[in-house]
């Protein structure tokens, strides 16, 4: 799954609405050109690109009409920073497709408080997360302060630090980096004979 194409998808208010109508229960095109006001032929352009992207699928029901659900759990994830930027989409557990069963107010209960400990699960692995993040950041800072000091221009500098993250290829540091790979390729030389970089197989590390 590319996360960048799945970021450009769901930047559309439209299909993101659909998302969260489906996130409720399975619904008929029709149906959803209703509820959101757009019309059915909008709706189905949006439906088969979030088709194609593999976020909804379709099926039928007894009496033959096609419904849409969400397809699976699909996070993506969108890190922008000081010293980095990143995206990236995995895909979970396939969504449960049991049959709706009536349940007594009981259960309905029991549910909602089993709910709420996962919602409190949830909120401890944020704040974790947050911890993890902020502790990541202040590793960045230092190292691009050092960075700075062992580089001789901005280019080197931007390279480094784009290997801080782990070993890559001259071709795809060109790319990321937006420059030409023959310029990289003579900066990653020069730090090479300096000690700064080395070269295992294809990829460049520090």
């Amino acid at each position: 799954m590319d996360p960048v194409e799945l970021l450009n998808i769901l930047g559309n208010e439209n299909r993101r609405r659909i998302l969260q109508l489906l996130s409720f229960r399975p619904f008929y095109f029709n149906e959803m050109a209703k509820r959101l006001d757009v019309g059915p032929k909008a709706i189905i352009d949006h439906l088969e690109m979030l088709e194609r992207a593999g976020l909804v699928e379709c099926y039928q029901d007894h009496g033959r009409r096609k419904y849409f659900r969400i397809a699976r759990k699909t996070v993506l994830e969108v890190a922008v920073s000081p010293h980095s930027y990143g995206v990236r989409a995995y895909k979970s557990e396939d969504v449960p497709r049991t049959e709706t069963k009536g349940s007594s107010a009981q259960d309905v209960k029991l549910l909602q408080r089993d709910l709420a400990i996962l919602q409190e699960r949830r909120r401890e692995l944020r704040r974790l997360m947050d911890e993890i993040e902020s502790r990541e950041m202040e590793i960045k800072r230092v190292a691009a302060s050092a960075i700075q000091g062992s580089s001789q221009d901005q280019l080197e500098s931007e390279i480094l630090q784009a290997l801080l993250s782990g070993g890559a290829s001259a071709s795809s540091l060109a790319e990321k980096l937006e420059v030409p790979h023959a310029l990289v390729a003579e900066r990653l030389k020069m730090l090479e004979a300096r000690g700064v970089v080395r070269l295992r197989g294809k990829e460049w590390s520090i």
